[in-house]
């Protein structure tokens, strides 16, 4: 399989309010293939987000190295193309949603794209009818519940079609119902053949959905395998 993210000896280091170095990711090396559906697992602090946070550049590295699909994420003249193969979608949906209407919001990054009426026309009914939301064109997706902006979120990532999408804690402040849509829908999406990773703290969401589970601890991978491998692991 293609590899899509490729992480080698990564290492972040931030400093905090007191002016203290710390360092959040220790020397990850990691590579996420297409097609696969990942949960990245640990307590807070771990290093979760921060990790997530590399895969689309939103983060660079302080040491070691990031590449997607071969590009470098410290380059800059590679951000551009290397959003358009990892999308990235935020615990809170609020966090990336501005537009006045569900079809204006999933069609904004393709505005941006410089893609042409038809082709935008064509990619927001597309990723509308993936995430279940025909029918909400032409409402303001401030009035949606929680679980529908999350979707909106996920089609306004999908409308450009990116090779991988990331999840920051999909499902926090949903209800079971809302969780199980969100993540069947993930689900299908993966066997459509969209790579997805997700971080999360619910471990039955890590057992029920993800094919691989890497484990982190104090910045570091301390478990990466098989699901099932992982979860038979007591330690």
């Amino acid at each position: 399989m293609q590899t899509i993210i490729e992480v080698k000896n990564l290492t972040h280091v931030y400093t905090d309010s007191e002016n203290k170095e710390i360092k959040a990711l220790d020397g990850i090396n990691l590579e996420i293939r297409q097609g696969e559906f990942v949960a990245v697992i640990g307590a807070n602090g771990s290093g979760k987000s921060t990790l997530a946070r590399h895969f689309n550049a939103l983060q660079r590295p302080s040491e070691g190295v990031c590449l997607i699909e071969g590009m470098d994420t410290t380059v800059e003249e590679n951000l551009w193309d290397i959003r358009q193969h990892v999308g990235m979608v935020f615990q809170n949906p609020d966090n990336q949603i501005f537009a006045s209407t569900v079809k204006e919001e999933v069609g904004f990054g393709l505005k941006v794209l410089g893609e042409n009426a038809k082709v935008i026309e064509k990619n927001v009914a597309e990723a509308l009818a993936v995430t279940g939301l025909e029918g909400y064109e032409n409402m303001s997706p401030f009035v949606l519940s929680k679980g529908v902006r999350q979707r909106v979120a996920v089609a306004s990532v999908l409308s450009v079609k990116p090779e991988a999408i990331i999840l920051d804690e999909p499902t926090t402040g949903l209800d079971y119902q809302h969780q199980r849509g969100s993540l069947d829908m993930l689900k299908r999406l993966n066997k459509k053949g969209h790579t997805v990773v997700i971080i999360t703290h619910s471990m039955w969401i890590a057992e029920e959905y993800a094919d691989r589970c890497i484990v982190m601890k104090d910045g570091e991978i301390i478990s990466d395998g098989k699901t099932r491998a992982v979860f038979a692991d007591e330690d």
